[in-house]
């Protein structure tokens, strides 16, 4: 646009320069036309530079923003996968044990059984409560990550808003 404007320039500086006196004067109006242009288009340019970077800056943070939310999530997630297969295991040790007690002869074999499964049942209820606890973590990730990239969308839409503002200006 500005090499445009340039010749447009030195266009109107030649015809001013052959051209008569009644037609210099339409060249002289034609010259400021494009000298105004060149000044609108620099001032223009001027003041959308800082918006460009500011913006860019912004969506770069919150891009950051994002990957550290999703792995929250993502941590939130796996802590919870690994809570789930250690409740499984337990419970599976649960039945075993039980089956065990109730096929036990010996009452101090069964009075141990007892305690045992007692035991792992507390452990179970632990880890429920763990899972619970994780599970509220997990929410409260996505809830943040939905809400860092809605910040995120918002800069993006800034940034098009520039870029539709950038199309050419018609004389």
């Amino acid at each position: 646009m500005k090499i445009a404007v340039l010749g447009s320039l030195l266009v109107a500086t030649l015809a001013f320069a052959q051209d008569p006196a009644g037609s210099q004067e339409a060249a002289l109006q034609t010259l400021l036309k494009e000298v105004h242009a060149l000044r609108v288009a620099m001032e223009r340019s001027n003041q959308i530079a800082p918006k460009v970077q500011i913006a860019l800056a912004k969506m770069q943070l919150q891009e950051q923003r994002v990957r550290n939310a999703e792995g929250q999530l993502r941590d939130a997630r796996e802590r919870i996968a690994t809570v789930q297969s250690r409740s499984a295991k337990f419970a599976d040790q649960i039945k075993y044990a039980e089956t065990a007690e109730t096929q036990a002869v010996d009452p101090t074999a069964r009075k141990q059984l007892d305690a045992e499964i007692l035991a792992m049942k507390s452990e179970l209820g632990q880890l429920n409560s763990e899972e619970q606890l994780l599970r509220a973590k997990e929410a409260e990730a996505s809830s943040l990550v939905s809400t860092e990239q809605a910040k995120w969308n918002e800069i993006n839409d800034l940034l098009t808003s520039i870029e539709r503002s950038l199309a050419p200006i018609q004389p």
